[in-house]
Protein backbone atom coordinates (compact mmCIF):
# COMPACT_ATOMS: atom_id res chain seq x y z
CA UNK A 1 0.00 0.00 0.00
CA UNK A 2 1.22 3.31 -1.03
CA UNK A 3 1.43 5.67 1.84
CA UNK A 4 0.09 9.44 1.25
CA UNK A 5 0.92 12.03 2.59
CA UNK A 6 -0.60 15.53 3.15
CA UNK A 7 0.65 18.92 3.17
CA UNK A 8 -1.33 20.72 6.19
CA UNK A 9 -0.69 24.32 6.05
CA UNK A 10 0.36 25.60 9.73
CA UNK A 11 -0.94 29.11 10.46
CA UNK A 12 2.00 31.27 11.93
CA UNK A 13 1.66 31.65 15.87
CA UNK A 14 1.38 35.23 17.32
CA UNK A 15 5.08 34.77 18.50
CA UNK A 16 6.06 34.64 15.01
CA UNK A 17 4.07 37.11 13.86
CA UNK A 18 5.73 39.44 17.04
CA UNK A 19 8.64 38.42 15.97
CA UNK A 20 8.60 39.62 12.40
CA UNK A 21 6.46 42.71 13.19
CA UNK A 22 9.65 43.87 15.74
CA UNK A 23 11.70 43.78 12.97
CA UNK A 24 9.87 45.96 10.79
CA UNK A 25 9.13 48.46 13.48
CA UNK A 26 12.93 48.03 14.34
CA UNK A 27 13.27 48.88 10.27
CA UNK A 28 10.83 51.82 10.57
CA UNK A 29 11.91 53.48 13.45
CA UNK A 30 15.81 53.51 12.38
CA UNK A 31 14.82 54.58 8.61
CA UNK A 32 12.86 57.79 10.36
CA UNK A 33 16.32 58.38 13.17
CA UNK A 34 18.40 58.50 10.10
CA UNK A 35 16.09 60.71 7.86
CA UNK A 36 15.47 63.13 10.75
CA UNK A 37 19.57 62.86 11.16
CA UNK A 38 20.40 63.72 7.80
CA UNK A 39 17.98 66.89 7.85
CA UNK A 40 19.46 68.25 10.37
CA UNK A 41 22.53 68.01 9.42
CA UNK A 42 21.74 69.53 5.74
CA UNK A 43 19.76 72.16 7.67
CA UNK A 44 22.62 73.16 10.07
CA UNK A 45 25.03 72.95 6.86
CA UNK A 46 23.47 74.18 4.08
CA UNK A 47 20.73 76.33 4.87
CA UNK A 48 21.99 78.09 8.28
CA UNK A 49 24.63 79.67 6.48
CA UNK A 50 22.56 81.42 3.82
CA UNK A 51 20.72 83.28 7.06
CA UNK A 52 24.28 83.95 8.85
CA UNK A 53 25.91 87.41 9.13
CA UNK A 54 28.83 87.18 5.72
CA UNK A 55 31.63 89.64 7.16
CA UNK A 56 34.27 90.58 3.75
CA UNK A 57 37.79 91.82 3.86
CA UNK A 58 38.43 95.18 3.15
CA UNK A 59 38.39 96.31 -0.75
CA UNK A 60 39.41 98.99 -2.64
CA UNK A 61 36.65 101.37 -4.20
CA UNK A 62 37.20 104.11 -6.01
CA UNK A 63 40.49 105.88 -5.80
CA UNK A 64 41.11 104.89 -1.82
CA UNK A 65 40.91 101.82 -0.03
CA UNK A 66 38.59 101.00 2.84
CA UNK A 67 41.38 101.49 6.13
CA UNK A 68 41.36 98.61 8.28
CA UNK A 69 39.78 99.03 11.03
CA UNK A 70 41.10 100.61 14.12
CA UNK A 71 43.89 98.32 16.19
CA UNK A 72 44.70 95.88 13.25
CA UNK A 73 47.57 97.17 11.15
CA UNK A 74 47.86 95.11 8.03
CA UNK A 75 51.28 93.38 7.43
CA UNK A 76 54.10 95.82 6.62
CA UNK A 77 52.06 98.79 7.81
CA UNK A 78 53.47 101.13 10.48
CA UNK A 79 51.50 102.88 13.26
CA UNK A 80 52.49 106.06 11.15
CA UNK A 81 50.63 104.64 8.23
CA UNK A 82 47.16 104.07 9.75
CA UNK A 83 47.44 107.46 11.76
CA UNK A 84 47.67 108.95 8.30
CA UNK A 85 44.60 106.90 7.08
CA UNK A 86 42.54 108.19 10.17
CA UNK A 87 44.03 111.91 9.56
CA UNK A 88 42.39 110.90 5.57
CA UNK A 89 39.09 110.45 7.39
CA UNK A 90 38.70 113.37 9.75
CA UNK A 91 38.31 115.71 6.29
CA UNK A 92 35.57 112.90 4.59
CA UNK A 93 31.94 114.24 4.44
CA UNK A 94 29.66 111.62 3.94
CA UNK A 95 25.97 111.14 1.83
CA UNK A 96 23.77 108.96 3.07
CA UNK A 97 20.76 107.38 1.79
CA UNK A 98 19.28 105.69 4.36
CA UNK A 99 16.45 102.50 4.25
CA UNK A 100 16.14 101.78 0.62
CA UNK A 101 13.66 99.43 0.72
CA UNK A 102 13.05 97.04 -2.96
CA UNK A 103 11.61 93.95 -4.09
CA UNK A 104 14.25 92.32 -5.73
CA UNK A 105 13.98 90.82 -9.38
CA UNK A 106 11.56 87.88 -9.70
CA UNK A 107 10.70 87.72 -5.79
CA UNK A 108 6.86 88.90 -6.97
CA UNK A 109 6.80 90.83 -3.84
CA UNK A 110 7.69 87.83 -1.63
CA UNK A 111 10.96 89.11 -0.76
CA UNK A 112 12.74 92.40 0.27
CA UNK A 113 15.74 94.03 0.60
CA UNK A 114 16.63 97.07 2.81
CA UNK A 115 19.63 98.95 2.75
CA UNK A 116 21.30 102.46 2.92
CA UNK A 117 24.40 103.67 0.72
CA UNK A 118 26.83 106.32 2.15
CA UNK A 119 28.82 108.11 -0.07
CA UNK A 120 32.56 109.50 1.20
CA UNK A 121 33.77 112.44 -0.73
CA UNK A 122 36.60 115.02 0.17
CA UNK A 123 34.92 118.37 -0.18
CA UNK A 124 32.19 120.30 0.83
CA UNK A 125 30.98 121.43 -2.75
CA UNK A 126 30.69 117.85 -3.57
CA UNK A 127 28.55 116.88 -0.83
CA UNK A 128 26.13 119.67 -1.51
CA UNK A 129 25.74 118.94 -5.06
CA UNK A 130 24.85 114.96 -3.93
CA UNK A 131 22.86 115.93 -0.99
CA UNK A 132 20.80 118.28 -4.03
CA UNK A 133 20.68 115.57 -6.13
CA UNK A 134 19.89 113.15 -3.43
CA UNK A 135 16.40 112.12 -4.93
CA UNK A 136 17.42 111.35 -8.22
CA UNK A 137 20.12 109.34 -6.24
CA UNK A 138 17.68 107.04 -4.76
CA UNK A 139 15.73 106.37 -7.83
CA UNK A 140 18.70 105.61 -9.77
CA UNK A 141 20.00 103.56 -7.30
CA UNK A 142 16.21 102.11 -6.53
CA UNK A 143 16.30 100.86 -9.77
CA UNK A 144 19.37 98.77 -10.05
CA UNK A 145 18.73 97.41 -6.36
CA UNK A 146 15.26 96.44 -8.25
CA UNK A 147 16.85 94.34 -11.30
CA UNK A 148 19.30 92.37 -9.21
CA UNK A 149 17.61 88.50 -8.99
CA UNK A 150 17.84 86.79 -5.04
CA UNK A 151 20.92 84.57 -6.66
CA UNK A 152 22.86 87.84 -7.41
CA UNK A 153 22.02 90.02 -4.13
CA UNK A 154 22.71 86.77 -1.90
CA UNK A 155 25.99 85.84 -3.62
CA UNK A 156 29.21 86.06 -2.14
CA UNK A 157 29.99 89.30 -4.41
CA UNK A 158 27.03 90.74 -4.15
CA UNK A 159 28.00 94.08 -2.21
CA UNK A 160 31.29 94.93 -4.33
CA UNK A 161 28.99 94.18 -7.20
CA UNK A 162 26.12 96.70 -5.97
CA UNK A 163 29.04 99.11 -5.04
CA UNK A 164 30.37 99.03 -8.71
CA UNK A 165 27.14 99.68 -10.18
CA UNK A 166 26.47 102.08 -7.82
CA UNK A 167 29.75 104.35 -8.00
CA UNK A 168 28.93 104.29 -11.50
CA UNK A 169 25.57 106.29 -10.72
CA UNK A 170 27.30 108.48 -8.14
CA UNK A 171 29.78 108.93 -10.98
CA UNK A 172 27.80 110.21 -13.55
CA UNK A 173 26.13 112.63 -10.75
CA UNK A 174 28.77 113.96 -9.18
CA UNK A 175 31.24 114.08 -12.43
CA UNK A 176 34.20 112.50 -13.99
CA UNK A 177 36.89 114.45 -11.73
CA UNK A 178 35.11 113.55 -8.24
CA UNK A 179 36.92 111.13 -6.07
CA UNK A 180 34.61 108.91 -3.79
CA UNK A 181 34.18 106.23 -1.66
CA UNK A 182 30.97 104.01 -1.82
CA UNK A 183 30.11 102.45 1.26
CA UNK A 184 27.24 100.12 2.22
CA UNK A 185 26.65 100.18 6.09
CA UNK A 186 22.96 98.21 6.00
CA UNK A 187 22.35 95.27 3.81
CA UNK A 188 19.28 93.46 5.16
CA UNK A 189 17.67 90.64 2.85
CA UNK A 190 13.86 89.31 3.95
Amino acid sequence: MAETTAAVAVPPTPEGKAAGNGKKLGLIAGLTFGGALLGGLAAAFVVAPRFMPRTAPPVAHGDAAVPPAAGSAAKGESAGTEKQAGAENADTKLVQLSNIIVNPAGSQGTRFLMTSVAIAVSDDKTQQALKEREVELRDRITTILESETMIQLTSPSARDSLRQKIAAVVGSVAGPKVSFRIFIPQFVIQ
